[in-house]
């Protein structure tokens, strides 16, 4: 079996550490939005930046299957 370099355990540290604070982004997203408006704000701001939010969620399902993908062999 070859040695292990350091590439390979720095792109999973990489990988994982994208997904804590993703996760970490995500349980927090309420509180987010809200430092995020005025202290005065109708719910049509909040729905707006609410919505702001999917951009990073589409990055992060697409990082992931591109990694998964790279991995599997056809």
């Amino acid at each position: 079996m070859g040695q292990v370099s350091g590439l390979v355990p720095s792109r999973f540290l990489t990988l994982l550490a994208h997904l804590v604070i993703v996760i970490t982004i995500f349980w927090t997203r309420d509180d987010n939005i809200r430092a995020s408006l005025p202290p005065s704000f109708t719910s049509d701001q909040y729905k707006k930046e609410d919505s702001d939010v999917l951009p990073a969620f589409t990055e992060v399902i697409m990082f992931i299957t591109v990694f998964v993908l790279k991995k599997k062999s056809f």
